[in-house]
C-alpha cells in the first residue's frame, strides 16, 4: 500500500500525487491538488466545509506529536502502508522542516520505504541499499541524519564515497554529481538523507 502524506507547507503541491491513499495533515488540505481520502489532525489550521467528503481523523490539540507523525502511525497501523511519499516536507517554518525530516526517519524505522517529492527534487531517507534513476550531471547530496553514517558504496557518482564515514559535523556528502544512469548508494551504518535534484544544478 502506497500512501501519500500531504503536509501543511504553506504552498500548493507542485508535483503530481500518485498513491493508493492520500492523507492530508490538517492545513495541508488547502494545498493538496487532489481530493484526499483522509484528513487528519487537531484542526488548528483548517476549518472544514460541508462539502468535504474525506474521512476525518481528529486529534486533541493538546498532543505530544505533530500531525505528520500521527499520519505516519495512521498509515502504518490503519492503512497497512509499506511505502510513504511525503509532499510539503520543505517550505513553511524551518523548525517544521527539521521535524519533517525526523518524521521521514520515523517512517523508515517503522519498516516503510520513504520518499519526499518536492518541486525540482526528490528526498529519500536511506538505511541500507538505495537505487535511484538519474540523468548525467544531476546533483546528489548524501547527508547523515540522526548521527554518523557509513556509506559502503556510491556507484555512478563523480566523487566516490565507498566505505566512507560521514559525520554529523562535516559536509563531505554535499553536492555530488551523477555520472548518469542508476545511482546505487548503500548506507551500511546509520541513516542518511539523499537529495536528488532534477536537471543540472549550478
Amino acid at each position: 500500500m502506497k500512501v501519500a502524506i500531504v503536509l501543511n507547507c504553506g504552498a500548493t503541491v507542485a508535483r503530481k500525487i500518485k498513491a493508493d491513499k492520500v492523507v492530508c495533515c490538517d492545513g495541508g488540505y488547502k494545498y493538496c491538488p487532489v481530493e484526499p481520502d483522509i484528513i487528519l489532525g487537531d484542526f488548528d489550521s483548517l476549518e472544514l466545509t460541508e462539502d468535504c467528503e474525506a474521512e476525518i481523523v481528529r486529534h486533541d490539540p493538546h498532543k505530544n506529536a505533530s500531525d505528520g507523525e500521527l499520519a505516519v502511525y495512521y498509515a502504518k497501523e490503519a492503512l497497512c502502508a509499506d511505502e510513504i511519499v511525503f509532499y510539503g516536507v520543505l517550505g513553511g517554518r524551518y523548525d517544521h522542516t527539521l521535524c519533517n525530516f525526523a518524521t521521514m526517519k520515523l517512517a523508515k524505522n517503522l519498516g516503510m520505504s520513504v520518499k519526499a517529492e518536492e518541486d525540482g527534487l526528490d528526498i529519500y531517507f536511506a538505511q541500507g541499499c538505495l537505487e535511484l534513476p538519474t540523468q548525467k550531471g544531476e546533483m546528489v547530496s548524501i547527508l547523515p541524519y540522526g548521527g554518523n553514517a557509513i556509506v559502503n558504496c556510491s556507484d555512478n557518482l563523480e566523487y566516490p564515497l565507498d566505505d566512507l564515514l560521514l559525520t554529523a559535523s562535516d559536509s563531505r556528502g554535499l553536492s555530488n554529481v551523477s555520472l548518469g544512469g542508476k545511482v546505487k548508494i548503500d548506507v551500511k551504518y546509520g541513516g542518511a538523507l539523499v537529495f536528488r535534484y532534477f536537471g543540472k544544478v549550478l
